[in-house]
């Protein structure tokens, strides 16, 4: 009986061998159940079936909605080829598990649809139809625009075309990919040397027609234009090509990301590079003007400039990584209230300072005095002006002060009038001050720097005034009133120099003599003792002479000056 026993175990287990397995390969070949439920269940049931060690695109085909089942097979299919041909990683634990999940940002009306990627596909989203959720009827009619966008020549002539022995695999990828990844990088080489000429001549030729801005270092500026365009166009060929190796969502985002980065980075040094060329060339221009508040400003546009760029190629870095750019903004925003209710004073004075170069109310060299300060402008700063007394010590003042106060710029004066009094003695003849007013008129008319009578036209003020205008406690007041056709501090006491030189000249020749605070005592016990007065000469003769010798002196000695 053992024997028979024996043989009855041996022919069951040869029999029911290969049905066993049959039935294992089939449970497991049947194991995925499809699960539209929700938005994330629908992505892994599309995802998850056409991997390569789980391949059922009958089961992704589900996933799409309203057509048949070949047609939907095929948009299943180019949609993974989409996904990895993008670089996008879809991560579960961010996609919503609710079955009635209402997306209320992403859509101009809140519906039951979900978009993985929002800003960087768009174009694809989940929506749900009766109880279960599918791609969309509007991301179905654009999957084969998509999928051609990123394979124009097909991704499944690649595999299909691919020779069996090319197949086998080597830490992780097939042969023909890590040959694949060799010849994209060799081609993109050899491309980037080729497109880094073509680049320079372009920018050289651009610089033969603009050689009427001189600006340093110009060929090595243009080789730094080169070198980082040449590689953009690299890194464009290989994220051309990077696609068709077929590498799979997860190795695809890290190389594509990579690539991403990589182009932000010389797309900032590239501006980076173009803000110089424009500064260099603002600063030619600049220079040409009489305005040194403009030159002032070249390092504040700069700096803003440059600001900008960095600001930007961040912002964009952010948004490579799987940031929310509303988030970013709502953030920014946020932060930049904070910033701005904790250093309220900081931004008033970069305000003031965008209003000081609008209106330009003075421009660097300009003697100012505003709030009782008075001073040339030496420099325009972020938060600060600076302005250098007569003295020669500094006043720094806010710019959100400077710009709101009433600022008077006399480095913006036509003319620069001098005013002031001339007191002579109460027992000069009128005569003499006749005469003395007479000669003062003309010194002015002929002196080199003053206002006079040969530019005076009937719309303007009166050129000067020299008139005997008040009776003071001890002296004749005649006011001088003049003004010096130069916008120049020293050149303007120069002028003075010449003018009271002069009168005093004058003064002397004809016997007037300037008083100065006195008083006279009268004693009536002596009328023998009689005060000292001066002697005048009124003698017309004698007056007219003596002028007339004064003037021709004082035109002799002017030619000096």
């Amino acid at each position: 009986m053992k024997p028979v026993i024996k043989l009855s175990i041996k022919q069951i287990y040869y029999k029911y061998f290969w049905f066993f397995t049959w039935v294992v390969l089939s449970l497991n070949t049947t194991a995925q159940v499809v699960d539209l439920t929700t938005p994330r269940s629908t992505l892994f049931t599309h995802i998850d079936n056409l991997k390569p060690d789980n391949y059922h695109p009958e089961a992704a085909a589900k996933t799409i909605y309203g057509l048949s089942l070949n047609e939907a097979k095929k948009k299943a299919i180019r949609l993974k080829y989409i996904f990895e041909g993008k670089g996008l990683l879809i991560n579960y634990n961010d996609i919503p598990n609710n079955p009635d999940y209402i997306d209320s940002i992403n859509f101009p009306i809140p519906k039951q649809a979900y978009k993985p990627f929002p800003y960087r596909l768009p174009e694809v989203y989940l929506e749900k139809y009766g109880s279960n959720w599918y791609y969309s009827k509007n991301t179905i009619s654009k999957i084969d625009f998509l999928y051609h966008q990123i394979y124009p020549l097909g991704a499944e002539i690649i595999s299909q075309y691919i020779p069996t022995y090319l197949k086998d695999e080597i830490l992780g990828l097939a042969f023909w990919q890590w040959l694949g990844l060799f010849l994209a990088l060799l081609i993109t080489y050899f491309l980037h040397i080729l497109f880094k000429k073509i680049v320079y001549g372009i920018l050289h030729f651009i610089k033969q027609q603009v050689t009427q801005f001189p600006i340093e270092n110009l060929d090595e500026r243009l080789k730094q234009f080169s070198h980082p365009l040449s590689y953009i166009f690299g890194i464009y060929v290989l994220k051309l090509i990077i696609p068709y190796l077929l590498l799979g969502q997860k190795l695809s985002n890290w190389i594509l990301s990579s690539l991403n980065f990589a182009e932000i980075i010389f797309w900032i040094f590239v501006f980076l590079k173009f803000v110089d060329v424009f500064i260099a060339v603002y600063k030619h221009k600049v220079q040409k003007t009489p305005n040194l508040l403009d030159d002032q400003l070249i390092p504040i546009l700069k700096n803003s400039l440059k600001g900008l760029v960095i600001i930007v190629g961040a912002f964009k870095t952010l948004i490579i990584l799987g940031a929310d750019p509303k988030a970013i903004i709502a953030g920014a925003s946020i932060g930049g209230l904070a910033v701005g209710l904790a250093a309220q004073d900081t931004v008033k004075n970069l305000i003031g300072t965008l209003m000081i170069f609008i209106d330009k109310p003075f421009k660097i060299g300009d003697w100012i005095i505003v709030n009782g300060i008075e001073g040339s402008v030496e420099e325009v700063g972020f938060r600060s002006s600076m302005i250098r007394a007569a003295d020669t010590s500094i006043f720094k003042i806010p710019n959100s002060k400077l710009s709101e106060a009433a600022v008077n710029n006399l480095g913006k004066r036509i003319y620069r009038r001098y005013k002031t009094t001339l007191g002579i003695r109460y027992d000069t003849p009128p005569e003499l001050i006749e005469i003395f007013v007479e000669g003062i008129k003309q010194i002015i008319e002929l002196h080199p720097t003053t206002r006079n009578y040969s530019n005076y036209t009937p719309n303007n003020s009166a050129p000067y005034n020299v008139e005997f205008v008040d009776y003071g406690d001890s002296s004749l007041n005649i006011l001088l009133n003049v003004y010096f056709m130069t916008k120049d501090y020293a050149e303007e006491m120069h002028g003075r120099h010449i003018l009271l030189l002069g009168i005093l000249e004058l003064a002397n020749g004809l016997g007037v003599e300037f008083a100065f605070p006195s008083q006279t005592l009268f004693m009536e016990l002596f009328p023998e003792k009689q005060p000292s007065y001066p002697k005048y000469n009124t003698d017309k003769t004698f007056v007219k002479k003596t002028l007339d010798e004064i003037i021709v002196e004082f035109k002799t000695k002017i030619i000096k000056y």
